[in-house]
């Protein structure tokens, strides 16, 4: 069964103008009769496989060519100070709507894109297939809101009386971008925790009405069957990906701490195998990606003493100075990020600092570059 680990996230419904709208049996993910024939396969077969075929099955718009009906990232943690765990996420399409749906940790990418799956399966084929079906038969109350209330005081209200979300309270967050307001919000679905994202808007009482309105529109709540519909154009739709939710959606605060630990002990790593696979055609052989020096503080007396990285990559025409850090692999770790962030389309080589306390140097602040959050691709 499915449970509190596994988490799904909805993507953004675009609105349509009046022509445009698709006409939809039904806005929630459905099991129709191609999904459950595609779901029925024989038990030797993959989880990830059958995840597969029931997502193709459930497709309502024809997807670009070569795009993978399922995309995969890992977050990844340090299980201790020298193993790694991995938790799959997948995105993909069903009904129309991007998904996102996240499992558990586990010390290899293949047993946490197995886990992931096959608790995507048990979700949507299983539990939540049977709660469609109880809806359809009549066994539920048609559930109504009260008239004239906000919509997310309509949400509450719904949420409080349907039998899926078994009463759960809401969370809500936000973030500003460009002076716009996205709003999210989180409910229990099953006792699986899913978060529900709207569109910017201009306000944050707007963008919560925004995810209010679409979370009424998703369950199908009388009065907000028709404002949306899925939008063939979108980019999660026609785009070679499907864009990727925020980075820590799926993530408690210790969590995120975690995984930006991890982040930073393999930077050095990530990085050099980036600039392998990007310059590969125009190295000689032999010839490495970059090249490092070294300088350390003579006036420091603490072990390990301080230094600074320098590196050098040839095929970018660019020299990278981190920061003085405590120890040479801090030290490198500092410059591999500049270089990070540099291919990450910050084309602006940071200046090297002219002396650094200890204080400043033993410690990471959660704003500096080095503490940003980065999933990991297969």
């Amino acid at each position: 069964q499915a449970s509190g680990s596994f988490e799904l996230r909805r993507g953004p419904i675009a609105e349509q103008p009046p022509s445009l709208v698709m006409a939809v049996a039904s806005s929630s993910p459905s099991v129709d009769p191609a999904a459950k024939k595609c779901s029925q396969t024989p038990a030797s077969k993959g989880a990830v496989a059958m995840l597969q075929e029931f997502v193709q099955c459930s497709r309502q718009f024809t997807a670009p060519q070569h795009r993978p009906i399922l995309q995969w990232t890992y977050n990844q943690r340090m299980a201790n100070p020298t193993c790694l765990e991995f938790r799959g996420i997948v995105a993909f399409l069903l009904d129309g709507l991007p998904h996102h749906a996240a499992g558990g940790w586990f010390p290899s990418k293949k047993l946490a894109q197995r886990d992931v799956a096959e608790r995507a399966l048990t979700f949507f084929v299983g539990r939540w297939g049977e709660q469609l079906l109880e809806q359809e038969s009549g066994k539920f109350n048609a559930l109504q809101v009260t008239m004239g209330i906000s919509d997310t005081e309509a949400l509450a209200e719904f949420c409080s009386s349907y039998p899926g979300c078994a009463g759960a309270p809401l969370k809500w967050s936000y973030e500003v971008r460009d002076e716009k307001f996205m709003a999210e919000v989180e409910l229990s679905l099953l006792d699986v925790p899913h978060k529900f994202a709207g569109a910017a808007m201009p306000s944050r009482e707007a963008a919560y009405s925004d995810v209010a309105r679409r979370v009424l529109w998703y369950f199908q709540c009388p009065g907000y069957q028709h404002i949306f519909a899925p939008d063939p154009r979108a980019p999660s739709v026609a785009g070679k990906e499907i864009p990727a939710p925020p980075a820590n959606w799926a993530c408690s605060s210790d969590e995120i701490a975690e995984l930006r630990q991890a982040e930073r002990k393999t930077v050095l790593m990530r990085v050099q195998n980036r600039l392998q696979q990007e310059f590969a055609k125009s190295l000689r052989p032999g010839q490495g990606v970059w090249e490092w020096s070294y300088e350390m503080d003579d006036q420091d007396t603490v072990w390990p003493p301080r230094f600074r990285a320098t590196v050098s990559v040839a095929a970018l025409g660019k020299t990278f100075v981190g920061k003085w850090s405590r120890g040479q692999r801090e030290a490198q770790i500092e410059a591999s990020i500049l270089v990070s962030d540099f291919l990450d389309g910050d084309r602006d080589t940071l200046e090297p600092a002219s002396s650094c306390s200890d204080s400043a140097a033993d410690t990471m602040d959660s704003s500096d570059p080095c503490a940003r959050w980065a999933d990991m691709e297969v």
